[in-house]
């Protein structure tokens, strides 16, 4: 049977999106990577553990790649290796994956891998990372069959010794319960409740206990302001953007000093990369129009840390019914003019282009600059960029935003060729394709235009139900040379499991 051909393009835009938690989502597009292009695939999911945003990827990628018959044992390893880098609760989700899609001869070598990382997390920093994972590092332990390598990790995760439990075994009762280790953190957190607030607090900025185990601990304690505070001050950049409509009816509107301790979080949180999407989600949750700005001035700032180069025209389908392409737009627009060290046009069109120059505005300022763009009349993706040409604009790079219906001149695949020919240099076109496509009379296509043509065109389908949450990651692949981030994917070097283990070489 012939292969389905898949290309690396194709491969990066379908792995840069969200399934939201659905794993499974990930086999076909994986799967027919693993076929057709398993270096790639095998660098790909290297690259993606220092650059990717998505947890779900990272967790589902080197499962995939598992399940195909005939994966190089040497990809398979470096599979592996990437698996023992995610923290407990990613890794528990990989698993259970694995155990749902059940990749033929590796479940054993699984097994072993995740006992070794276990072990390995037995150090010193072994409180650290059980203080945060307790119940997931205890389900792992029974999933894989492994035993705990002592008495204190036993205690903590199952409640008594590894003598006491054997000897359970061998007399047919249940275990006796031993304490938590004295002056623990566990028994600090165990104690939370029973402290007085200002204890309390002070026990978890002195202990480093995280927020959201200091949280689940603290029962009615935790809507005291002086505990508020000491959370804010304990928070990752993630649980400062992902925790702010809880922080909103602790006080974090109305308590000046809360206040002062949440915006001094927000802008922790602004210099990180890896939270950009999950920013996106809590400003959405956000009703106050106050905290909502906020959050976005913080996904901008992340936004910032990115870089793509050159000047780039972005052209959305406002025709009819393509609202939808209408707010994606701005989305991609306003994530560009963030990331983009050059020029950012955006012309919106029907059969007339209504262009604006977007650069360093964000997606609420294009938003304001927009409000007025509604979807209607007959299609002319090519109108924007005739325009753009007549105004000798310096194009790098091209995003279009439809649903690639064109029924009326000129058509972009003309107006392309031209512009190909005054540049003289290569522009890549990036397509964001909306919806299903709906062929009325007379419509070209944009992707079939291109393909006869001879022109390359990267696709990322956006579907009908467009997912917002992924357009920052789509984004972030989009480069003026088309193949640069290729080449920066396969340059990323490949892991053994020996490398994976080594002392020094794991995250926290």
């Amino acid at each position: 049977m012939e292969k389905v051909k898949i290309t690396k393009n194709q491969i990066i835009s379908e792995l840069s999106k969200s399934p939201h938690g659905k794993l499974r989502e990930y086999l076909a597009i994986g799967q027919l990577a693993a076929q057709n292009e398993p270096d790639f695939l095998a660098h790909l999911i290297a690259w993606d553990r220092t650059h990717g945003q998505i947890r779900d990827a990272k967790a589902a990628l080197p499962i995939v790649s598992l399940t195909v018959p005939g994966f190089p044992q040497e990809l398979v390893e470096n599979s592996l290796a990437h698996l023992t880098f995610l923290n407990p609760r990613e890794l528990l989700k990989a698993y259970r994956f694995a155990l749902d899609v059940r990749p033929v001869g590796h479940i054993r070598q699984l097994k072993r891998v995740i006992a070794d990382y276990l072990h390995m997390k037995e150090g010193k920093k072994w409180d650290f990372t059980a203080i945060q994972h307790r119940s997931v590092l205890k389900e792992l332990y029974s999933l894989v069959d492994v035993k705990p390598g002592s008495d204190r990790v036993n205690v903590v995760l199952f409640g008594y010794t590894l003598d006491e439990r054997l000897k359970a075994k061998e007399e047919g009762r249940k275990p006796v319960k031993s304490p938590l280790p004295k002056g623990s953190v566990f028994e600090a957190v165990a104690n939370l409740r029973n402290m007085s607030a200002l204890e309390a607090a002070g026990t978890i900025l002195e202990r480093k206990i995280p927020f959201l185990i200091a949280h689940g601990a603290l029962g009615e304690k935790i809507k005291d302001p002086d505990l508020v505070l000491a959370l804010i001050e304990r928070m990752s950049p993630t649980e400062v953007v992902t925790s702010t409509k809880m922080l909103e009816k602790l006080g974090v509107k109305t308590v000046p000093a809360l206040r002062a301790a949440f915006e001094a979080a927000l802008k922790r949180a602004a210099t990180s990369k890896k939270n950009v999407l999950k920013t996106t989600r809590a400003a959405e949750a956000i009703s106050d129009e106050k905290l909502k700005a906020k959050l976005n001035a913080v996904q901008e700032k992340q936004i910032q840390n990115m870089s793509i180069e050159g000047n780039w025209l972005v052209l959305g389908d406002k025709s009819g019914s393509m609202s939808e392409c209408i707010e994606a737009a701005r989305h991609v627009a306003g994530t560009l003019a963030k990331m983009v060290k050059g020029n950012i046009t955006l012309a919106f069109f029907d059969t007339v282009p209504e262009t604006m120059d977007v650069t360093g505005l964000g997606y609420d300022e294009i938003l304001k600059k927009t409000r007025n763009v509604s979807a209607n009349g007959g299609t002319s993706i090519g109108c924007g960029l005739r325009a753009a040409m007549q105004r000798h604009e310096e194009i790098d790079g091209i995003a279009i935003v439809s649903d690639g219906q064109e029924n009326t001149p000129p058509l972009f695949t003309d107006e392309y060729r031209r512009l190909l020919k005054i540049s003289e240099k290569d522009i890549p076109v990036y397509y964001y394709h909306c919806g299903s496509a709906i062929h009325g009379w007379g419509d070209s296509d944009l992707a079939e235009n291109m393909k006869k043509s001879g022109f390359d065109l990267q696709v990322f389908e956006l579907g009908d139900d467009v997912d917002f949450y992924s357009i920052p990651n789509l984004v972030q692949s989009m480069r003026t040379n088309p193949y640069s981030l290729v080449e920066e994917i396969m340059s990323t070097p490949l892991l053994k499991l020996s490398e994976a283990f080594s002392d020094g070489n794991q995250e926290d």
